[in-house]
C-alpha cells in the first residue's frame, strides 16, 4: 500500500534545500525570520508570506548546529510552484546575507522532485498488483490445462517396491504399457491410457520384468531419441516386449500432443521387427540394416573398411559431435553445443558425425571448412544439401 503521511507530503513537488553557514549563534526562527524578510519585495509575484498562505510552499525546516560560534545548518522549503517559480524561488533564498547582526552565506545544495519518489512508488504498487492480478486471473487455455494437471495428478499412483510411477489400471488391465518416466505416464493419462508403468531409467526395475510376464501383451513407448534405442534394447534383452511404439524422431513422449500420442499408438509395430536394429542402420522402408547408401559413400573417398565410421556413429555419445581427418584419425569429440566454436581449430576435419540435426549454418560451416561428409540423425526442414559434400543419415 502506498503511504501519504501528511497532506503536505501529497501537495508538495519539490523540496529546495539549502546550506546556511551564520557567523554567530542563532536560533531557528532568527534563520526562518531573516528569509521572509530579506526576500520580501524581490520578486512581486513569489512573496513568500504570500505563498505560505495560499499553500503554494509549505513549512520551512531549519536544522542547525552551532559550534565555535558558528551555526551550520540545512533549510528545506517545501514548493508546489511550477519548476520555473520553484528556480526562481531558490534563487531568492540564496540572496539572503545576513541572520539578525551576524552575517551569513546561504548556498543551494539541490532542489529535490518528490514526485519522483512518488511515482516509484506507484510503479512498484501497480506491479504488485499486476502479479496478484496475473495469479488469480485465469485464460480458457490455462483453465483447461489446469484441470488436466489437476486430474493427471489425481490418477497417477506409485506402484510396486520400487514406487514406480503408473497409471491406475497397471494391474487390472491385461495389457501394459512400459514409457520411460513419470512425465510420460502423466501425458498418456491426458488421452485416458491408464495401464502404464514407468521404469524410470535404463536400468530396468525386476517388478516390471514380473509384471510384464503377467500380461497379454506388452508395448514398448519409448521417446525418438539415442535413449529411447537405448532403453528399448535394455527391455528387449530382459524381459517379455510385443509391441514399439515409437515418438517422432528427436521428441520425447512427455512433449507429444494428444494427436501425435494416439498416432504413435496406433502406429506401434511388432517387435521382432526393432530386434536387430541398431543405432548405425539407416531408415529403409521402416526398417532394416545398412544400405549400399552408406558403402557408396566410403567407397568413394576409397575407404574400403567402414567401420570407424560405423562404430563411431553407432557409439556416439548425446549431443556430441565427432570429427576424422582424411586419414580417419579422430581430430575431436565434443558437445554439439560447442562445435561452432571449436570445430575452426581442427582444419583438417573431413568427416563429421554429429548426434543431432543437421542446420543450415552447420552445413554452411563444415563446405568453408571443406569437409567432405556429414553423417547425422536428421535435417533442419527444406535443407538442401550441395553436391560438393556427402550427407548421410542414420537411425
Amino acid at each position: 500500500m502506498i503511504k501519504i503521511t501528511s497532506q503536505n507530503e501529497f501537495t508538495t513537488k519539490y523540496i529546495i534545500e539549502v546550506k546556511c553557514i551564520i557567523k554567530g549563534v542563532v536560533e531557528k526562527s532568527d534563520i526562518v525570520g531573516a528569509i521572509f524578510g530579506q526576500t520580501e519585495g524581490l520578486l512581486l509575484d513569489l512573496d513568500l508570506r504570500d505563498l505560505q498562505k495560499s499553500g503554494r510552499i509549505g513549512r520551512i525546516e531549519v536544522e542547525t548546529e552551532a559550534k565555535e560560534g558558528v551555526s551550520k545548518g540545512t533549510i528545506k522549503v517545501p514548493s508546489s510552484l511550477t519548476r520555473k517559480e520553484t528556480a526562481l524561488l531558490a534563487a531568492t533564498v540564496e540572496t539572503v546575507s545576513r541572520v539578525g547582526p551576524c552575517e551569513a552565506e546561504f548556498s543551494l545544495i539541490e532542489i529535490r522532485d518528490v514526485r519522483e519518489r512518488k511515482r516509484k512508488k506507484i510503479i512498484e504498487r501497480a506491479t504488485e498488483l499486476l502479479k496478484e492480478w496475473d495469479q488469480k486471473s485465469l485464460e480458457q487455455s490455462e483453465i483447461e490445462e489446469k484441470i488436466d494437471t489437476d486430474i493427471k495428478l489425481g490418477e497417477i499412483i506409485t506402484w510396486g517396491s520400487d514406487n514406480l510411477p503408473a497409471g491406475p489400471e497397471v494391474e487390472s488391465n491385461p495389457n501394459l504399457i512400459i514409457v520411460e518416466g513419470r512425465a510420460d505416464v502423466l501425458n498418456l493419462l491426458r488421452i485416458g491410457v491408464k495401464n502404464t508403468i514407468a521404469v524410470q531409467g535404463t536400468q530396468i526395475p525386476k517388478s516390471v520384468i514380473k509384471l510384464a510376464k503377467q500380461k497379454k501383451s506388452v508395448t514398448a513407448f519409448v521417446d525418438g531419441d539415442r535413449g529411447g534405442t537405448i532403453i528399448l534394447n535394455e527391455l528387449f534383452q530382459i524381459t517379455k516386449i510385443d509391441h514399439v511404439a515409437r515418438a517422432p524422431e528427436g521428441f520425447e513422449v512427455e512433449e507429444l500432443t494428444r494427436k501425435q500420442m494416439i498416432k504413435s499408438l496406433q502406429n506401434a509395430k511388432p517387435a521382432k521387427n526393432f530386434k536387430d536394429v541398431k543405432v548405425k542402420d539407416i531408415k529403409e522402408n521402416g526398417y532394416g540394416g545398412v544400405t549400399g547408401v552408406l558403402q557408396k559413400i566410403l567407397k568413394k573417398f576409397k575407404i574400403k573398411d567402414e567401420t570407424i565410421i560405423l562404430d563411431a556413429i553407432k557409439n556416439i555419445g548425446a549431443g556430441f559431435a565427432i570429427g576424422f581427418n582424411k586419414n580417419l584419425e579422430k581430430l575431436f569429440d565434443i558437445p554439439v553445443g560447442e562445435i561452432f566454436e571449436k570445430i575452426r581449430n581442427f582444419k583438417d576435419a573431413q568427416y563429421l558425425i554429429i548426434d543431432g540435426i543437421l542446420t543450415k549454418r552447420l552445413l554452411s560451416l563444415s563446405i568453408n571448412m571443406k569437409i567432405k561428409f556429414i553423417a547425422s540423425r536428421n535435417k533442419e526442414e527444406q535443407l538442401v544439401i550441395p553436391a560438393q559434400i556427402a550427407v548421410y543419415f542414420y537411425k
